[in-house]
């Protein structure tokens, strides 16, 4: 089995995924944001864990046995009296308002960010890589490396053929420019992508489009990096300030997104963190260690009344509070980009690549099923608003 590593800060912040045993009690537990990925198989006999669904499934394990811990939780199971429990440990709480300015607010939140990447100093070994789209979050990350890790190599993807004016390895360029750092460029051919897709729902741990597009971007990422490289990533932001919208190609919507007002739907994006594993889990199968230093810091981020999350340009106000100058006047400008789609002139990038191929959501769901060996009730089940299943009590037969 191939096992994630864990990214533990002193105050006991991080992502992780802990499995103990002592005689036939076992204890699982995971991070406040389900970063890491935590599944066991459970019968009347054992309990076996792992980072991915895919491990259980060859270990001999059926869907039906397979559970989940969910995000910030804890269980405990003893087999000897068949009696399971769970709890729920830690968690982001959002705040409605407290009366606190900007300003406050993103004093603590550079507060926090500092603390990270200090301990993240501390405890860094092998090669350093920041991924880049030349946006405000992977921007924001590359800042704070440069200012507390040093040297790191910035790695940027696109999609062979589509390196364009408005694209993000041009902006990826810009920014590695005006930082002094290396950027590695990724120049991924249209036809290999489609060739990838059944290694990303294997080891992306789901069917959504929204969530293989982007996992394909990360594989072709990992697939350029050294075994035994730490890679740190802008992920997290997006859910962390409700920075989401549908994407329209020719009249179709794809990542639609429910209507709630901004400080729900911020709720209901970080919840949604517990399934799918379209960074940590793609590059810890190819031996790279992912970081999220966004999610490190959820709590300081979660602490913003909705009032500044509610209104177009809150994201930028923000950075523009916490980090300044720092970052490049032209990326507080440049208009947001999905790293799935590429540009900010036409819907490109792995999006366009899989739907030119024939590849849409239902083919990822059917193709998802054949390779894990579930059935259409088993998928169903597996995902349920935003959670990977999980057991309240000992399942029954």
């Amino acid at each position: 089995m191939t096992a994630v590593p864990n990214t533990l800060l002193a105050d006991g912040r991080g992502h992780f995924a802990t499995h103990e045993a002592q005689g036939g009690v076992h204890t699982m537990r995971r991070d406040p944001l389900g970063v890491n990925k935590l599944f066991f198989g459970l019968d009347e006999d054992r309990v076996e864990s792992a980072n991915y669904l895919d491990d259980l499934r060859r270990g001999g394990w059926t869907p039906s046995q397979i559970w989940s811990v969910p995000s910030g939780h804890r269980i405990r199971i003893d087999l000897g009296s068949r009696s399971l429990s769970i709890e729920k440990e830690s968690g982001p709480e959002f705040v409605e308002d407290d009366g606190g300015s900007l300003e406050g607010h993103a004093r603590r939140i550079r507060a926090r960010l500092d603390e990270a990447f200090e301990a993240l100093s501390a405890e860094l070994s092998g090669e350093l890589f920041v991924t880049l789209s030349g946006g405000l979050d992977s921007t924001g990350i590359a800042v704070l490396a440069k200012q507390h890790l040093g040297d790191f190599t910035a790695v940027s993807f696109t999609v062979e053929g589509e390196d364009r004016e408005g694209g993000d390895l041009a902006a990826a360029r810009r920014v590695a420019d005006a930082l002094g750092v290396r950027l590695l460029e990724v120049h991924m051919p249209r036809e290999a992508l489609a060739a990838r897709v059944d290694d990303v729902l294997r080891w992306g741990q789901d069917w959504r489009d929204f969530n293989v597009h982007c996992g394909l971007v990360n594989l072709a990422l990992a697939e350029a990096l050294p075994a035994g490289a730490t890679v740190l990533t802008g992920d997290g932001m997006n859910e962390l300030m409700a920075d989401y919208s549908p994407v329209e190609v020719e009249g179709r919507v794809l990542y639609a997104l429910p209507r709630l007002s901004p400080g729900k739907l911020r709720r209901f994006l970080v919840q949604g963190l517990d399934s799918g594993d379209r960074e940590v889990g793609i590059f810890a199968r190819r031996g790279v260690r992912t970081v999220q230093p966004y999610l490190l810091c959820a709590d300081a981020y979660a602490s913003l009344p909705e009032r500044f999350v509610a209104h177009e340009g809150s994201k930028q106000a923000l950075v523009r509070h916490v980090l300044g100058q720092a970052v490049p006047a032209f990326v507080y400008d440049r208009p947001k980009v999905r790293a799935q789609v590429g540009s900010s002139e036409a819907v490109g990038g792995t999006v366009r690549a899989l739907l030119d191929a024939g590849v849409d959501q239902a083919q990822l769901a059917n193709r998802f099923r054949a390779l894990l060996g579930f059935t259409e009730k088993d998928q169903r089940r597996l995902i349920r608003a935003g959670y990977y299943r999980f057991p309240t009590t000992w399942p029954q037969t």
